[in-house]
């Protein structure tokens, strides 16, 4: 067990889609119990969206993670990994086969206080023209993770960092999404505009569904030291993706 870098590049570099290839992705809901065998899902990153983690290795002190921290797990080292958390965690699975980052440290210079209980999952889409923002509805159980060719594709991940500073939100300039990508804040906060006037403020742990490939776009405003993780989905993929009522 030791700490890695993930490749990362600044936010404002829009760059290649899949530095870090992966193939596909689950969201889920779960106590300690239903966790499945690592080896069962091959070499994956997990990132924790809520809850408190105990992350154990044999002969080395256990490590504690919570909202924003990403586990990348190579099924194949020989020692045995043990995850625990009391009553319910959000976790979402990244498949990368035969992909693991390089050793190294990431230092951050803020973190924000993640929110409490459920993660705020939004879906950001165009709606003839303008954009919109709504909860998400995950279209699956989220009480259990089935074998990974069950899950839904991806075409590809990346990191971004980019320190915006402390003193309130920054300036963000309306765009559109450059494809149809998941963005999960591992650190800082941001703020989130869509063209129905809907304000969101994503804070670690939290997701969005960015699918405003067309129309207006929306904007973004960023606070702190702020790290996503962008996962995109493969055309054609989750297109029973609904809202949440």
């Amino acid at each position: 067990m030791r700490q890695v870098l993930l490749p990362y590049r600044d936010a404002r570099d829009k760059g290649p889609y899949d530095v870090i290839p992966a193939s596909r992705f689950w969201l889920a809901r779960l106590r300690a119990d239903d966790m499945p065998a690592l080896p069962a899902l091959g070499c994956h990153l997990v990132v924790v969206l809520s809850g408190r983690i105990e992350l154990s290795a044999s002969r080395r002190a256990v490590t504690e993670l919570g909202p924003g921290d990403v586990v990348c797990f190579d099924v194949g080292a020989a020692e045995e990994i043990g995850l625990t958390w009391p009553d319910d965690a959000w976790l979402f699975f990244v498949s990368t086969p035969e992909w693991v980052p390089e050793p190294g440290l990431t230092k951050v210079s803020s973190r924000h206080d993640p929110r409490p209980g459920r993660p705020l999952l939004t879906w950001i889409y165009d709606d003839g023209g303008h954009s919109r923002s709504e909860p998400f509805r995950w279209p699956y159980s989220l009480g259990s993770v089935p074998p990974v060719d069950k899950w839904p594709t991806s075409i590809g991940a990346f990191v971004t960092r980019r320190d915006y500073g402390s003193e309130g939100y920054t300036p963000g300039v309306w765009h559109n999404g450059p494809r149809r990508q998941f963005g999960i804040t591992l650190n800082g906060s941001g703020e989130n505009e869509t063209g129905d006037g809907t304000l969101t403020h994503p804070v670690t742990g939290d997701v969005a569904l960015i699918d405003d490939v067309t129309g207006a776009g929306h904007v973004t405003r960023g606070r702190g030291d702020r790290w996503m993780m962008f996962v995109t989905v493969a055309p054609g993929d989750l297109s029973e993706l609904t809202p949440e009522t």
